[in-house]
């Protein structure tokens, strides 16, 4: 009885949580929100640069944009990927340009179902959008757990990073047993 009491609180007090990092991100300065983003994906340009299969995403308004990484990646002849959710599962495919998106139900860019489905087991990095973190990785997601779950699958050696704006970035933060952290976190 005590675990589901604890449990039940362990989600409220997420759902708190994010409700108070969105109305903070939310609140964040246009020209801030730009500023640290470039900062965000030049360290990303910085630490990534071999080819490499990278599944990425497509950032909401409210996470850092990093399409400008994106496209040189797509432009340095990486093999770049981004999310589809089919069936309640991510699954990976690789994309040519950013153009070709289609908007999903949730109004989320993604890939055509015809792009090449990418296995887990082929992604070198993965840069995981979250709303908050912690430094030593802990990740805050939307509350779904899709990302934990995909996670929980990828290959030991493919490194897991997350992206967040100086805000979003917590001294601590509460966890459950199925959440999956980050092995690196870049802020601005």
């Amino acid at each position: 009885m005590s675990d589901s009491r604890n449990e039940n609180s362990i989600i409220a007090e997420k759902k708190t949580l994010r409700k108070a990092i969105i109305k903070g991100i939310n609140s964040l300065d246009a020209k801030i929100k730009r500023k640290a983003s470039e900062s965000i994906s030049n360290k990303l340009t910085k630490l990534i640069r071999s080819d490499s299969t990278v599944l990425c995403y497509y950032p909401l308004r409210s996470e850092p944009d990093i399409l400008p990484v994106i496209q040189h990646w797509l432009e340095s002849n990486f093999r770049v990927c981004l999310p589809k959710v089919e069936r309640n599962k991510i699954k990976c495919y690789a994309i040519n340009e950013t153009e070709s998106l289609i908007s999903s139900s949730m109004g989320i860019l993604e890939p055509n179902s015809s792009n090449k489905i990418i296995s887990s087991k082929e992604i070198d990095f993965i840069i995981v959008p979250g709303i908050g973190f912690t430094l030593e990785g802990k990740r805050l997601g939307r509350g779904g757990g899709l990302y934990d779950k995909f996670l929980n699958q990828i290959l030991p050696q493919t490194l897991k990073i997350g992206v967040a704006f100086k805000l979003q970035v917590l001294d601590k933060m509460p966890t459950q047993n199925h959440d999956m952290s980050v092995d690196l976190l870049i802020t601005e």
